[in-house]
């Protein structure tokens, strides 16, 4: 059978709440449960929120899929009970593993909410698709560049960092102690895999130029100040159709929800640290 990989919303911890009531046959006929479990009960309504979760995942609500459901939820009872056996409850801090399984359902209904009201179109989906079609340089297949990069004020400063990077002092450290711009100063100078597209338009010719792990030999003027530019590695890449897309997409728009809705929220709310 084909391995399911299900987003299991809720911990095993969950289905313990009802083990109070399980010894009491009247409170028992009123809980609806697919199976019980050394006396703890896993109810339906557990087994339902997988079945969603899956669903959502793209798979069909199925006998099969609910059978895998059924035994992935069992199994994890078994060694869920286990780790109580072994007296290993005491080292997991339940009110926070709680606090923490709250925030992610309210999260799930906000979102879930927000977007029953608000659909995503095939138009937005489009528009999204074409936006970061863009950023690949507009082409169907080609490279991505992790780079580093090292910008200083002056060019003085950098022809010197370019010759104490060639003597053999290492880039990221350098990155560090004289880059000006934080982002990339406290991770080592390092930007991570970008498109073509997503380079400064003075970078992106160099780039294609460079050997994996080497150093370009002169400074760049850029906006802000002289840059220094390390290729640390390139892949090929080949950009998904839009209906491959559609998944990924519909999460990019989730995710700018959830990022303007924060900014709208935390200058009204009143935070202390």
């Amino acid at each position: 059978m084909k391995k399911h990989l299900f987003c299991l919303l809720v911990t095993t911890t969950l289905s313990h709440s009802f083990t109070a009531v399980a010894g009491s046959e009247s409170s028992a006929a009123n809980i609806n449960f697919f199976a019980t479990v050394n006396s703890t009960m896993l109810t339906k309504g557990l087994l339902d929120l997988n079945i969603k979760a899956a669903i959502a995942q793209g798979q069909k609500n199925t006998p099969e899929l609910q059978k895998a459901l059924k035994d992935e939820l069992i199994n994890r009872e078994l060694l869920a009970q286990q780790a109580e056996r072994m007296d290993l409850e005491k080292g997991i801090d339940l009110d926070d593993q709680y606090t923490q399984l709250r925030q992610t359902l309210l999260i799930q209904a906000l979102v879930e909410d927000h977007f029953k009201q608000f659909p995503i179109t095939d138009a937005q989906l489009r528009q999204e698709y074409d936006r970061q079609r863009k950023l690949t340089g507009d082409a169907a297949s080609g490279y991505q560049y992790r780079i580093s990069e090292i910008i200083v004020s002056n060019e003085s400063d950098a022809i010197d960092l370019i010759n104490r990077v060639n003597k053999g002092e290492l880039f990221g450290k350098l990155a560090q102690q004289y880059s000006i711009v934080e982002g990339a100063k406290s991770n080592g100078g390092q930007l991570g895999w970008l498109f073509p597209g997503q380079l400064n338009p003075e970078l992106q010719p160099l780039v294609a130029k460079l050997n994996k792990g080497a150093t370009y030999g002169a400074p760049i003027q850029v906006q802000g100040g002289w840059a220094i530019i390390k290729l640390d590695d390139k892949r090929n890449y080949k950009l998904p159709g839009l209906e491959e897309s559609k998944a990924q997409l519909r999460q990019a728009f989730v995710q700018q929800y959830l990022i303007e809705t924060v900014k709208d929220l935390r200058p009204r709310a009143k935070i202390t640290q």
